[in-house]
This record gives C-alpha cells, sequence and structure tokens, in this order.
C-alpha cells in the first residue's frame, strides 16, 4: 500500500499533462522526415525491489558502484549489478511521521561530487516540511558524506543543507541536481501550478527561482555564485540563474563530448520540448510550451525566446522523461546520439542530420512487458551503456523497475 501511494506521487509530480487534443506544429512535420529505420533493443532485469527508480548515478572512482535514487525517499546501491539489502540513505524516516499521501520525504535527485572518491560528498535534492508554513512544503537540496569506513552508506548526520525554497506547490516542483563539466552544481526547478488555479507562474519572472536553472559553488558555504553566471549584476533577478523559461525540466544531461546542456521540459496541454540549454537565454515558459503558444502574448516578444531543438505532441507521446548520450559499445547505431524515453514507455534517439536539424529515430524494445511500464529515467554506467528505470502497472499493483538497455 506504501509503494503504491509513493508511487502515485511520482505520478502526480512528473506527469501533470493534460492529454488535449494535440496541436499541429512543426515537430509533426519533422518527426515525418526522420528516420524510420529502428534500432532493436532488449531489456535485461536488474531490479524489480526498489519502489519508485528514477535515476542512476555512477560512483566516480570506484569499480560496478552505482547509486540509484528511489522517489519513495531512499538511495540503493547498485552493486555488480545486485542491489544491496541495506540502503545507501534513508531521507524520509528522518523526517519523522507525515501523511503517507504527502510527497515530503521524497527523493527527486542525488549529484555525485566530482571529488567523491577522495571526500565522499554528494548532493541530494529532496521535499522537507516547512517549519514557517505547515501547510505547505520546501525543496531542499543538502550535502552528505559517505559513512566513514564503509563507502556503501551514507552518513545521515553528516546532512549540511546548501539551498532551500519554500513554497505552496515547490514540493511538486522538484528536479534534478548535477554537476556540470565546470564543477559547478545545476539546479532545475519547476514552474508547475498542479492545478491550483491560483497559482502565478514566475518562469519569465529572474526575481523568482521557480522555472529556473541554477547554477551554484557548493565547494564553499553554504555555497557561492560563480563571477560568470548571467545575472550577477542584473537589478531584481536572483544571481544563481544560469537560464530560464522551462516549465519542469525533469532531467538534463552534458554531452560528454561537446559539453553542450541538454534538457527535457515536460509540457502542460500541448507539447514535450528538448531544448540545448544556454547561459542567461530563456525558453519561453509560460509563453510559449514547445513550439505552441501557452499563454497569450504579443507577437512581437516571440523573438526573445530560445526555440527547442526537438518537440512533439501527445498524439506521441504524453511526458518528456529525457535521456544521456550514448557513447558505448553494444549499439554502434547509437554512437554519439540523445537516447531519451517518454512516460509511455517509448524510446527514441535523436541525431543532428547536415541542415543542423534533429531528427527522431525509434527504438525498437522486443521484449517490452505486457503491462504498461512507464519509464522514468535513462542514465548510463561506467561504461557508458544505458539503463532505463520506471514502473509498471499491473493488475495487482505498480512495480518498480530497473533494466540494462543490452542487444539482441
Amino acid at each position: 500500500m506504501k509503494q503504491t501511494i509513493f508511487c502515485f506521487i511520482l505520478v502526480s509530480i512528473l506527469f501533470n499533462c493534460s492529454c488535449t487534443s494535440p496541436v499541429k506544429s512543426r515537430v509533426d512535420q519533422i518527426s515525418a522526415t526522420a528516420g524510420n529505420d529502428s534500432v532493436e533493443v532488449k531489456l535485461q532485469l536488474v531490479s524489480k525491489t526498489i519502489a519508485a527508480p528514477v535515476e542512476l548515478n555512477v560512483l566516480p572512482g570506484t569499480s560496478h558502484r552505482m547509486l540509484i535514487t528511489d522517489n519513495s525517499g531512499k538511495i540503493w546501491m547498485l552493486k555488480n549489478d545486485s542491489v544491496l539489502p541495506e540502503p545507501f540513505l534513508v531521507c524520509n524516516n528522518k523526517l519523522g511521521q507525515r501523511d503517507k499521501k504527502s510527497p515530503l520525504g521524497s527523493i527527486f535527485s542525488v549529484a555525485i561530487h566530482p571529488q567523491f572518491s577522495s571526500n565522499g560528498k554528494l548532493y541530494v535534492c529532496y521535499a522537507a516540511p516547512s517549519l514557517l508554513h505547515p501547510a505547505t512544503g520546501k525543496l531542499v537540496v543538502s550535502e552528505f558524506t559517505s559513512g566513514g569506513s564503509s563507502k556503501d552508506l551514507a552518513n545521515v548526520q553528516s546532512e549540511y543543507r546548501v539551498f532551500e525554497l519554500e513554497g505552496e506547490n515547490i514540493t511538486h516542483n522538484g528536479a534534478q541536481v548535477a554537476f556540470g563539466p565546470d564543477g559547478y552544481l545545476y539546479i532545475s526547478i519547476g514552474d508547475d501550478q498542479l492545478g491550483d488555479s491560483q497559482y502565478v507562474y514566475h518562469g519569465q519572472d529572474l526575481n523568482f527561482f521557480n522555472g529556473k536553472l541554477l547554477r551554484i559553488d557548493v565547494n564553499k558555504k553554504p555555497y557561492a555564485i560563480p563571477a560568470d553566471n548571467p545575472f550577477v549584476t542584473t537589478k531584481n533577478a536572483k544571481p544563481e540563474i544560469w537560464a530560464y523559461g522551462f516549465r519542469k525540466m525533469w532531467r538534463f544531461c552534458f554531452d560528454a563530448s561537446t559539453h553542450q546542456l541538454f534538457g527535457a521540459d515536460v509540457g502542460q496541454e500541448k507539447e514535450e520540448e528538448i531544448d540545448i540549454v544556454q547561459k542567461g537565454c530563456n525558453y519561453g515558459w509560460p509563453l510559449k510550451e514547445g513550439d505552441s503558444s501557452f499563454l497569450r502574448m504579443d507577437s512581437s516578444n516571440q523573438s526573445i525566446f530560445t526555440p527547442p531543438i526537438y518537440a512533439y505532441t501527445h498524439k506521441e507521446g504524453i511526458c518528456v522523461i529525457g535521456g544521456r548520450f550514448y557513447y558505448g559499445k553494444q549499439f554502434p547505431a547509437l554512437d554519439k546520439k540523445y537516447v531519451f524515453a517518454d512516460f509511455n514507455g517509448n524510446m527514441f534517439a535523436l541525431v543532428k542530420n547536415e541542415k543542423g536539424n534533429w531528427l527522431r529515430q525509434p527504438l525498437k524494445i522486443l521484449n517490452k512487458p505486457k503491462d504498461p511500464f512507464l519509464i522514468c529515467g535513462v542514465n548510463v554506467d561506467e561504461n557508458n551503456e544505458l539503463y532505463v528505470m520506471g514502473l509498471l502497472q499491473t493488475k495487482t499493483g505498480i512495480t518498480g523497475l530497473v533494466y540494462k538497455i543490452v542487444k539482441i
């Protein structure tokens, strides 16, 4: 019962999209010209014991050790492709007894410090209760260290809170934390109203963190603002902001080759989008949603928005999950391509053609489960091979699954 409740919370947090009749956009025409040759893959089961797996991270400086983020409030160690029986870290217990239907205690994402092998530090983004306003919550990014002599466990008592943001909907707007190749920590925060008709969108307001991608230096306490952040000297702007105009950038990643930042922004009513996120750029939300308009605006303002490199309507999917660039050895056909998924269980690869357009290529999963498998995360291991994780919906309940993508 508890597992089902946490899975329901995850679905609410991630998939607050209204699947209305899709609008026609340029992406429907672009996808029609994309390569139709699918890449055939198979799923190899790694775990079916984690309640709500949403993310996988490799521990640098170690061998065959990865962390799996469990949205239900735990982090698990995957060692030699086996999940250890004791959680690496438990967040929900440390918050005390809470309403089981509440998202408080949910973990959204984990970022491993680039020098983890020497300092043992990792950063966890989770939902915590508000001390000032009990009816609301807050989004917390905390630093933890691995536990003393055992690097298979985190030291819960080592928590140091780096960043906190309170708000009525903030516990449903948590997304990802990750270190960039520059050594700074990036934090994506959503601007999703979650059915609150009184909610005021802040994606275009630089005086709010909602709808933004932040960039901070956690090597100084509590954190420092990098001097080259784009709005450091801008009046009435948060200096932490790196880019803005996002609804809910659930996942983002850096291409290991080009260092470009790719973000998957979850749509509301019309479209899902993938962006190349650049310093100081505005991606349009809530005025734009993918290639379509969301809120009414003056057409003369559209030129200030950076368009997505790829978007698709709800005729083709329901909620973009995002993914990673592939540099593994099993699938030469996917080399250097951005492999991503939709919540509906479908997977694709994006490739840039000679004209500069990003085209979609389907991945055909030959042994997809008969029951609906809702993908919540796509990541890679130390060998850059692909893993997917998510929720299997059966008549008897919901099961969290972690798969490795393998060749046929």
